[in-house]
Parts: C-alpha cells; sequence; structure tokens
C-alpha cells in the first residue's frame, strides 16, 4: 500500500524523507518505511532537525494508532514505539525544557550547554542509562545514612559521571527513586560508600577525591548523630514513645479534636517534634487512612499502650469513654494550648 507519490514531492521534501525515512526493498519486491534517526556522535549536533524528527515521529505515531492500525490485516503484526522508550529522546526532552535554548543558539553548542546545564555528558547520559536501571535498588536499607551524586558535585568531590561509574562497577547500593525516564540524581548508600573510599587510591584519569567524600559523609553521620540524640531527649522530657495514645487538637481548626495511635516521632525542621498518628475508629480500632501528623503542643493527652490495653480488656470501651480515659489516666501535656476540655 502507498501513501504518497515519493516522485510528486519537492527536492525539500525529499531530503528531509531522506533524513527521517529508510526504504527497503526485498527478494519480493514489498517495500516497508519505518523512521530512524541515528545519532552521529560528534559535536555538531542540529537540535532543529532533531526537534522537527519527534514532531513528525509523534504525529505518524498518532496516525498509526487512529488510522493505520485499523485498516490492517489480521496477518500483520504491526507496532509502533514510543519515543519514551529511547534514552536519546528523553534526555534531550529534558534538556530543552530545563535550558533556555532558542533557535539562535549556536549548533554546534549542544553538548557544551547539556554539560553546563545538567552537569553531566549527553553521551554518557544515553550509554549509561541501562546500566544504572539494571544496578539500582528501588529501597536502600537506611534512608538516613544517603547521598546524593549532586550533593558530591556541589562539595567539589567528584563530577558526576566518575562517581556514576564508580558505584556501579564497584557495587555501591544506589536508588534512582521511581521515575526513570531521565535520571537526573542518585541517592547514595553513604556508609558502603564510605568504606570503599577507604580503599579507593585517585589517579589522575578520575575526579574523584575519596579524602573529601568521606569528610562530607562523616559530617553527615554526626549531624545524624545529634538529632537522633535531641529526638530521644525531647521524647523522654515530654514521656512519649511509638505506640502510645494520643488526644490532640487538629492544627488547623480549633476545637477539633482527634484520638490515634503513634506510629511515628520526628523533628521538623526548627526542632519542634512532630508525631504522626493513625486515626481511631469509632469502634477503637485503627483506621486505614493516611497518618495525621501533629506538633507536640497541640497534643492534649499521652496514653501509655499498657494502660489502653489493659482498660480495654475490663469494658467496652467507646470514643467517649476513651476521652474520659485520657483526662482520668493519661498525662497531661504541659505545652498544651487547649483552653477548654472536651
Amino acid at each position: 500500500m502507498e501513501f504518497f507519490d515519493f516522485e510528486a514531492m519537492t527536492d525539500k521534501d525529499k531530503r528531509n524523507i531522506h533524513k527521517f525515512f529508510y526504504n527497503y526493498g526485498n527478494a519480493t519486491g514489498h517495500k516497508f518505511v519505518s523512521f530512524i534517526y541515528k545519532s552521529q556522535r560528534e559535536y555538531h549536533t542540529d537540535i532543529e532537525e532533531i526537534k522537527s524528527f519527534i514532531y513528525h515521529y509523534e504525529i505518524s505515531q498518532n496516525l498509526f494508532k487512529g488510522f493505520i492500525k485499523n485498516i490492517l490485516p489480521e496477518t500483520c503484526s504491526l507496532e509502533v514505539i514510543s519515543l519514551e522508550t529511547e534514552p536519546f529522546f528523553n534526555y534531550f526532552d529534558s534538556f530543552l525544557m530545563k535550558s533556555k535554548y532558542s533557535k539562535e543558539n549556536n549548533e554546534y553548542s549542544f553538548w557544551k550547554d547539556y554539560l553546563n546545564v545538567t552537569k553531566r555528558e549527553f553521551d554518557f547520559d544515553c550509554y549509561y542509562h541501562e546500566r544504572l536501571i539494571q544496578a539500582s535498588t528501588k529501597e536502600l536499607t537506611s534512608i538516613d545514612r544517603v547521598i546524593s551524586d549532586k550533593e558530591l558535585f556541589n562539595e567539589n568531590a567528584c563530577n558526576i559521571v566518575d562517581i556514576r561509574k564508580f558505584i556501579v562497577e564497584n557495587k555501591v547500593p544506589f536508588s534512582i527513586g521511581y521515575s526513570t525516564n531521565v535520571i537526573d540524581d542518585i541517592i547514595i548508600d553513604s556508609s558502603i560508600l564510605k568504606e570503599k573510599m577507604k580503599m579507593y587510591t585517585p589517579n589522575s584519569y578520575s575526579s574523584i577525591n575519596p579524602t573529601t567524600i568521606i569528610n562530607l559523609i562523616e559530617n553527615k553521620e554526626q549531624k545524624l548523630l545529634l538529632r537522633k540524640q535531641l529526638l530521644q531527649a525531647k521524647c523522654s522530657a515530654l514521656g512519649i514513645q511509638i505506640g502510645d495514645y494520643v488526644y490532640f487538637e487538629d492544627e488547623y481548626q480549633n476545637e477539633k479534636f482527634f484520638a490515634g495511635v503513634i506510629k511515628e516521632i520526628d523533628l521538623s525542621y526548627n526542632n519542634e517534634l512532630e508525631i504522626k498518628s493513625n486515626i481511631l475508629k469509632k469502634d477503637l480500632s485503627e483506621s486505614k487512612l493516611p497518618l495525621k501528623t501533629t506538633r507536640e503542643k497541640n497534643i492534649v493527652y499521652f496514653l501509655k499502650t499498657e494502660i489502653f490495653k489493659e482498660e480495654k480488656g475490663k469494658v467496652l470501651l467507646t470514643k467517649e469513654s476513651l476521652v474520659r480515659l485520657f483526662q482520668t489516666k493519661g498525662v497531661k501535656n504541659g505545652l498544651s494550648k487547649m483552653k477548654k476540655k472536651k
């Protein structure tokens, strides 16, 4: 089936066809046409040409899905693959969104502009993309002891290309998150990276500075230790722990209160305690709602889990009787600003 008369086209249209299409006549005389774009891997990169290719490819993809696919015989199996499956086009699109590129830019400056915008090399991103995905892990063992390649780069400890090669080749655990079309940064297990850096011998071909990396990681570890100590001290002073029951006021709706069981305790940016609780239903079972976060000053009463279980074993508690239990056997929070009891 012929969709156009090639010979009737202008010379300019023919040149564009030869850029983006590949024609092949097999032994039986049948022909097929497919889009191609072959990176020249040279300093000169015509950005407008790539943009034009993407534009025409996506039009053709929509045409195939909306019309051509429906008129093909059942014996013909044909699929048009999205450009999003190709790192080349994903990283190219990402660069255009992040840069201030215009048609007036020097067409020879793409490689340099890409490096300035991303701090990485375009060829490296395209070539190393699948290797990073295959070597990565979805979740690291410790979410606290991590450092990103951007952090290392910003502190002049290495360039991003070198550190990414190093962690893959030395099997250092790292995560790239859930969006994998473009890998802008990676989160590295800092404890294992530190041990690898202790055994690493710098060379003139690499930008990696092991001493700087080790110092950065140890500084983060020290800050983490001080934060944990402060968290423990504040929890002890307030007398709460994970598993306790709390009665607290809604921060945004005055005189609206919730009862819940503490699941997580952390520090806010200004070192206030942040308590995440699972809200209790009417039958006092835990709800499946997202955890509700409140600050320490909004908590009115605490109740130890042992007391809750003991009282629940004696009588059938309701939400109303639970509030009375908070008031009689719970601990009143001295930081609470509640003006009247509920």
